[in-house]
């Protein structure tokens, strides 16, 4: 096990952003101080060793691409209706940075904040942040602690939140997968299971509209394993508002304990991936709106050179008390882990 610190660069305000990685000597996981944001993933392929996250090798680019790649979002990740929510009677304006929603916290949500470490180790890294009360429009501080463990065969990433007064809560990890690796191109021909037998459907815009819908004989079923592609391109008018897969999947667990979420893998250098969590859903991106801009090692990426797995709380759940809802409470902090195992075939 062991640890290396490095500068990877500065911010455009000049802040130093650091990087830390954590290798076993068969799984490396790289993660930087702004937005605890996963830079990159290598584990065991069949002919050697693959990087299967998609990532930037400077600063800049995570300051002025979009995306969110590898980042921890929050305060609430995914989309809130109006960007306005009411909460004990009051109403709260956010700002709406995706058509006429809120998206993953605004426009200076986690993403874009330098976490302090706190802790670190051969094995684990811990880092904090404060977000004061008002911070994005969200009422209440919030004290935020994020813990990177590196395992045998992957790593998990967990986090706790405490806050002074009730306010909405249910960040994400916003990474996206290639696991033939990344910058080899597509992922639509990448095979994936979900532990999950409905979803959510969602508006025009993106918004679930309450219902809970099976996915049994849908373009949505992905209960037994089959490549990302098979069905993006279907005539089912969900697949038309985000131009493939952006959905939320109800997962088969109960809230608060590890249960499965998905199961990933690349014929082209057998790498599987399988995810647990505490969550109780699961967003499915494939990158759909990914542009055409250089990552790491000069790759280029574009549509669909990625596939999000995000951990989450339903979207919207604030507008939908039929949903579990994210709400943070004083002196009833929040705990959620998610977990992710890497084999070879």
């Amino acid at each position: 096990m062991a640890l290396k610190q490095e500068l990877f660069g500065r911010t455009a305000a000049g802040a130093p952003v650091r990087r830390y990685t954590l290798t076993n000597g068969r799984v490396a996981v790289a993660v930087l101080d702004r937005g605890v944001t996963l830079q990159s993933v290598t584990v065991p392929g069949r002919e050697g060793p693959v990087d299967v996250l998609l990532g930037y090798d400077d600063v800049r680019s995570y300051e002025e691409n979009d995306g969110y790649l590898g980042a921890f979002v929050g305060r609430v990740a995914n989309r809130i209706a109006g960007g306005r929510f009411c909460l004990a009677g009051a109403e709260y304006a956010l700002a709406c940075n995706n058509g006429p929603n809120h998206l993953h916290g605004g426009l200076d949500g986690f993403d874009r904040r330098l976490f302090t470490l706190t802790e670190e180790g051969p094995e684990h890294l811990a880092f904090v942040l404060e977000s004061e009360a008002g911070d994005q429009g969200y009422p209440g501080a919030v004290h935020v602690e994020v813990r990177l463990q590196l395992l045998e065969d992957g790593f998990s990433l967990a986090w706790k939140a405490e806050a002074d007064e009730p306010t909405l809560f249910g960040p994400s990890c916003h990474a996206y997968w290639n696991l033939a690796g990344q910058g080899s191109g597509g992922v639509l021909d990448q095979q994936l299971k979900l532990f999950a037998a409905a979803y959510t459907p969602v508006d025009a815009t993106l918004i679930p509209t309450g219902e809970v819908r099976g996915v049994a004989g849908t373009p949505f079923d992905f209960t037994a394993a089959k490549p990302l592609g098979r069905e993006i391109a279907a005539p089912d008018p969900q697949l038309g508002f985000g131009g493939g897969y952006d959905h939320n999947f109800v997962l088969q667990g109960e809230t608060g304990v590890p249960h499965p979420c998905a199961e990933a893998y690349s014929p082209a250098t057998g790498v599987c991936m399988r995810m647990d969590t505490t969550l109780p859903g699961v967003q499915l991106y494939t990158g759909n709106c990914l542009e055409e801009v250089q990552g790491k090692g000069g790759a280029a990426y574009g549509r669909h050179s990625g596939f999000c797995l995000e951990p989450q709380y339903f979207p919207d759940a604030v507008h939908h008390p039929e949903f579990e809802q994210n709400l943070l409470l004083p002196a009833k902090p929040q705990r959620h882990v998610t977990t992710w195992r890497f084999s070879v075939e």
